[in-house]
């Protein structure tokens, strides 16, 4: 039976000629049947927390009949070039209701399809527990935190292409974790703030407290710290005690090397722009928090926000300076600016405006390609068990795009 066919028996005497188009569409926009025991589709709207304008992210990859490992094991095995091609495609792919258990079998399943995982998790900013050689934790951040809209490793030109989740354990409430295409949130965009984007060099500025470099940089030592930082193109200094200060900056659009689709590699680091995100699930909050994220003057709200100083814990639990991380936009003069406030405004609602936001089922792997699509993560409650691993490491450095030239 056709895909066609399907639909067609689906439909009810209820419907309107418009949704039979609709569905016609959604149809011509999913790849070809590629085994009988599988099938594809976009995420349903009760599959959603909340509804938005982005309706193909991610393609959801199902079985029919068998969900074992074993019958997903040999699908990818036999596949692998066609699902990495779907991901160039469609940016994020969601392996759901297969009988996935271990972080050995997540990591298997990337293997199979060809992916060069990478070992280190150089650059990180949180603790992380190793589950695998190349599978870890994903951040175990507070659960009443909003994690922010970011590519992985955004803040360094080295970065993975290839990002991957996997749901071990259901969160027992809320903990999305929500996707973006970022030429989206591009287009999105006033023509001012486009070509502000696109001729503004973004900067990082990091400062690691040597108590904190072994979980940065992995227990590299001081000299293949020095080493790997001067090969990224990053200025950096030791300071007296042995904390380390570096950053580096780029314009944040580029094309896709084998698409050549615009990526929009952007994290503001602004309260503002992530202020939208808590204004949205406000309800999720006690109610003063809900009025401190939809109500609080905003020049108030920012000065308490930055005014908070996130602590990092060391082994003898006694409180040590933290590391911190500030995102700039490098202005003609040379100088470090900020958005405003109604572009951080603008900035946060294009993002939300354009996010996928589904919840964690367990067993699902999502696969993301980390240029194209941003992640983030939404309050949670425990349990909540999430993976991940990432790889085929490229350089953004070797990517260019004209967008100056379209955007003015």
């Amino acid at each position: 039976m056709s895909q066609f066919v399907k639909v067609e028996s689906a439909i009810t005497n209820k419907q309107t000629k418009k949704t039979i188009f609709q569905s016609m569409q959604t149809i011509e926009k999913l790849p070809n049947i590629l085994s009988s025991n599988i099938r594809f589709r976009f995420l349903r709207d009760d599959e959603k927390s909340f509804t938005t304008c982005e309706k193909e992210l991610p393609l959801v990859i199902e079985p029919v009949k068998e969900k074992s490992f074993t019958a997903l094991a040999e699908l990818v095995r036999q596949n692998s070039d066609w699902f990495n091609r779907q991901q160039d495609t469609y940016g994020a792919l969601l392996f759901r209701g297969f009988e996935v258990e271990t972080a050995a079998q997540f990591e298997n399943i990337l293997e199979l399809l060809n992916v060069k995982l990478a070992s280190n998790y150089y650059f990180g900013s949180a603790i992380r527990e190793r589950r695998t050689d190349q599978v870890f934790t994903s951040s175990e951040a507070p659960g009443n935190t909003i994690i922010p809209p970011h590519n992985e490793l955004n803040m360094v030109p080295l970065r993975p292409n290839f990002l991957a989740f996997f749901c071990q354990i259901e969160p027992s409430l809320y903990g999305e974790t929500p996707i973006i295409n970022t030429e989206k949130i591009f287009n999105e965009l006033s023509p001012n703030l486009q070509h502000k984007f696109a001729n503004s060099p973004q900067k990082y500025v990091r400062f690691v407290p040597n108590h904190l470099l072994g979980i940065v940089f992995e227990e590299l030592s001081r000299e293949e710290i020095a080493k790997m930082l001067q090969e990224g193109g990053f200025d950096f200094d030791w300071r007296a005690d042995g904390s380390l200060d570096f950053e580096c900056s780029y314009i944040p659009l580029f094309a896709h090397p084998r698409t050549g689709k615009l990526c929009f590699c952007l994290t503001t680091c602004d309260s503002l722009v992530t202020r939208e995100w808590y204004r949205i699930v406000a309800q999720r909050y006690p109610l003063r928090k809900r009025f401190y994220y939809k109500f609080l003057p905003s020049k108030l709200y920012k000065t308490l926000e930055e005014g908070q100083t996130l602590t990092a814990t060391a082994i003898d639990n006694s409180q040590q300076q933290s590391s911190t991380l500030n995102m700039y936009l490098v202005n003609e003069e040379g100088n470090n600016t900020k958005m405003t406030e109604a572009e951080a405004k603008e900035f946060g609602k294009a993002e939300w405006k354009n996010a996928a936001v589904f919840p964690w089922r367990k067993g699902d792997i999502l696969v993301i390609d980390n240029l194209q699509v941003a992640h983030c993560r939404l309050n949670t409650q425990p349990p909540r068990k999430i993976l991940t691993a990432f790889g085929n490491m490229c350089d953004i450095r070797d990517m260019k795009y004209n967008v100056r030239a379209k955007v003015g």
